[in-house]
């Protein structure tokens, strides 16, 4: 094996850790093979020896690979501590400081009842030592970590990591945590060699959403069955006054009566029932026809005006929106009414006055 000037510190616990872990593999080699095996499929002894031949070979990433099949054949300590010094080899301390600490933990646990171990715990112990001061520690804490995934430098961070120190390369390190709701967390933290430091990701509880207050419904009541928007009622209007029109012309013709009934009163008074001749009454004769006119005219006006603004009343209502009833035509025929013809008025003489009604067929 070859060893350049970059290399130098890989060869130098390359060559550290086969001076150490040599004689615990020799010795562990026998409990690597398992016994009924066909010769098809290579025992873990065929594995850990081809991988002890490409690692002699300098083919240190190939050799990991072998180291890797061995252990899962074998679960021996031998062949994990091979892995971490191909890692080694290779340049990936910080994988190679947790693989070494993984078989301390392992042969330290297996030496207990299985002397030929203690070689291969004693050699951890010395190259977890040794990689101590070439690795720093990061320790990932995360609050609430249900449904968060984390990453230290595109790495996914297993669970069991989490809260514990972990072996790291010095650098700037980049933690990112993923909750599941699509919030991202993003932290840097440098750590140097030989050193430790804390990652503390705390995700804040979403604001509330904000609910907009709605206006109220407006509910209308159901309209009644046959019941239909109207609309017009121009006519009516016209009829409501007229009708108007025709109360004002009877009112006149009330107090016009009265004002020529009480000229009339006063001539039948004097004139004793006769006719007046004397010339001097011929100023309340005059006055007293001129009301009588006036309430003859105001009469018929006021009777015009009531008959005329109830017709229009009654027929020109609003009428319905979406279908015009139908008309009647007994309602609607003008001219001549087909019923009797009513007529009222007031009469005065000198000799007399007094209201009259006529009715014609």
């Amino acid at each position: 094996m070859t060893c350049t000037r970059n290399r130098v510190y890989p060869c130098f616990v390359v060559a550290l850790l086969l001076c150490t872990a040599t004689p615990a593999i020799a010795q562990g080699d026998g409990d690597a093979a398992t016994g009924g095996q066909t010769q098809s499929t290579p025992s873990a002894q065929d594995l850990y020896t081809s991988a002890q031949k490409l690692f002699d070979q300098g083919n240190f990433a190939e050799a990991l690979i072998g180291f890797r099949h061995a252990y899962n054949a074998s679960s021996s300590p031998n062949a994990r501590i091979m892995i971490g010094t191909c890692l080694v080899a290779l340049g990936r301390t910080a994988e190679a400081y947790e693989e070494m600490s993984a078989t301390l933990r392992e042969a330290t646990t297996r030496a207990e009842t299985e002397p030929k171990y203690v070689r291969t715990r004693d050699a951890a112990a010395k190259h977890v030592a040794l990689l101590e001061s070439k690795v720093g520690k990061l320790v990932v804490e995360l609050v609430n970590p249900a449904g968060v995934d984390v990453t230290v430098n595109g790495t996914r961070l297993p669970p069991d990591k989490l809260g514990v120190p972990m072996a790291v390369d010095p650098g700037t390190l980049v933690v990112t945590a993923t909750h599941t709701d699509g919030r991202v967390e993003r932290r840097e933290q440098a750590v140097k060699a030989g050193e430790s430091a804390q990652v503390t990701v705390v995700f804040p509880e979403p604001p509330p959403k904000k609910v907009e207050p709605t206006a109220p419904v407006r509910v209308e009541a159901p309209k009644p069955a046959g019941d239909e928007v109207r609309r017009g009622g121009a006519v009516r209007t016209a009829g409501i006054a007229l009708a108007g029109v025709g109360v004002a012309g009877l009112v006149v013709f009330g107090v016009t009566g009265l004002m020529a009934r009480s000229r009339f009163a006063t001539l039948e008074d004097e004139c004793h029932g006769a006719r007046c001749t004397d010339l001097k009454y011929a100023d309340v004769v005059d006055s007293g026809t001129a009301l009588t006119t006036a309430a003859n005219v105001s009469l018929a006006l006021g009777a015009a005006g009531l008959l005329g603004g109830g017709l229009m009343v009654w027929l020109g209502g609003p009428s319905a929106g979406r279908s015009a009833p139908p008309s009647d035509p007994a309602r609607t025929r003008f001219g001549s009414p087909a019923g009797p013809a009513v007529g009222a008025g007031f009469t005065m003489s000198p000799g007399r006055a007094g209201f009259h009604c006529t009715v014609a067929f």
